[in-house]
């Protein structure tokens, strides 16, 4: 890559990470209306690659129930996850509803990609504001990002510099097995340093559960860039988007976060690490 690209994406990485500590930090509400926001922006770029965002009835549909999901995070997680039964069931009935009232605009194919990329855009990312609201949650939202952008990194990194089995060339033609195997060794190398941080700051960490969720994570932060991938090349996209330079849109950019997230949720519900 050229130096120049490479310095674009750098640059880019570091305004993120910034933004990203910024909004970490504050206090709750503040960071459940940041993750509001970026849900709003990847529902917008899905729903372009997707070509549904000239069906106005899809739109407002879809506009309206992410908002009800999204304040579903204002809640803890056992009252928002039942919120989130609810405002599924009510947002599938309206999109039925809906493929019959206006049955020459919407179509039951709509309403399969409506429901999906509402789904995918709002309900798993959402999951940062459970993580967030629990006990500890300023030092367990961290496993999220740790889990989705160091073994990207890694896999990055490690793949250009001794990437040379491709992965699933069909699907992502720059991925090599050498890179995928450096983001699971990323993902456990960074979970244990920030394992040893949190014990330094007398926290109790359960370093086996905390190695296991790293080894799951180098994985599925994979499966989340590559479904990024097979999603794009259904449309025959090149991008999300380009509101981030050099990386693209900004599900270009978490869509490997937006598979860790809810992961990492239910690991360190039933698992506890700290």
């Amino acid at each position: 890559m050229a130096w120049s690209k490479l310095k674009t994406r750098l640059v880019s990485a570091a305004i993120l990470v910034a933004v990203l500590l910024i909004v970490t930090f504050a206090p709750e509400w503040v960071f459940t209306l940041a993750v509001s926001a970026a849900c709003f922006v990847v529902l917008h770029e899905i729903m372009v690659t997707f070509k549904q965002e000239t069906k106005l009835s899809i739109v407002i549909i879809d506009y309206i129930f992410a908002g009800l999901y999204m304040l579903s995070g204002f809640l803890r997680m056992d009252t928002g996850n039942q919120v989130i039964y609810m405002i599924t069931i009510f947002f599938v009935m309206t999109l039925l509803i809906f493929s019959v009232v206006d049955h020459r605009e919407i179509n039951f194919n709509d309403v399969c990609a409506s429901l999906f990329l509402v789904l995918y855009s709002v309900v798993f990312l959402i999951h940062l504001s459970f993580i967030r609201h629990m006990e500890n949650g300023l030092a367990l939202v961290f496993l999220a990002f740790i889990g989705a952008f160091l073994p990207d990194t890694s896999a990055y990194f490690a793949g250009n510099l001794f990437g040379e089995h491709k992965l699933i060339e069909a699907v992502s033609p720059n991925k090599t097995v050498e890179g995928a195997i450096g983001a699971v060794v990323g993902a456990v190398v960074s979970f244990t340093i920030y394992g040893v941080i949190l014990w330094v700051l007398d926290f109790n960490v359960h370093f086996p559960r905390l190695l296991l969720l790293a080894l799951i994570c180098g994985v599925v932060a994979q499966f989340g860039d590559l479904s990024a991938s097979v999603m794009k090349r259904a449309y025959k996209a090149k991008d999300f988007g380009k509101l981030i330079p050099g990386h693209g849109g900004l599900v270009d950019r978490i869509d490997s976060l937006i598979f860790v997230t809810p992961v990492v949720y239910y690991f360190i519900t039933y698992f506890p690490v700290i």
